[in-house]
């Protein structure tokens, strides 16, 4: 299936459902095919997504458009990582 992907022009992102994130200087995150937000403050933001969590961390986040084809993060983001599932 993944060689019918790799040929084809949809990205593999869509069809297994991982998640993308697009990362606009230290100031701005675009994530799409997130599963919703697990946790929220001014200094870490922590998303569900079938990787696992995805943890945003900074100073003065916030969430803006937060519907079903994504959201995007405001703020001063210092790191970005993942913890997998059940951890």
């Amino acid at each position: 299936m993944l060689d019918q992907l790799k040929q084809s022009s949809i990205p593999q992102e869509l069809v297994l459902g991982w998640p993308r994130s697009v990362l606009l200087g230290d100031e701005k995150l675009i994530v799409e095919q997130h599963q919703g937000v697990y946790a929220c403050s001014d200094q870490e933001i922590i998303l569900k997504t079938i990787c696992g969590l995805l943890v945003i961390t900074g100073e003065r986040l916030s969430l803006t458009r937060c519907d079903r084809d994504g959201l995007v993060v405001f703020g001063k983001i210092t790191k970005l990582c993942y913890r997998p599932k059940g951890a």
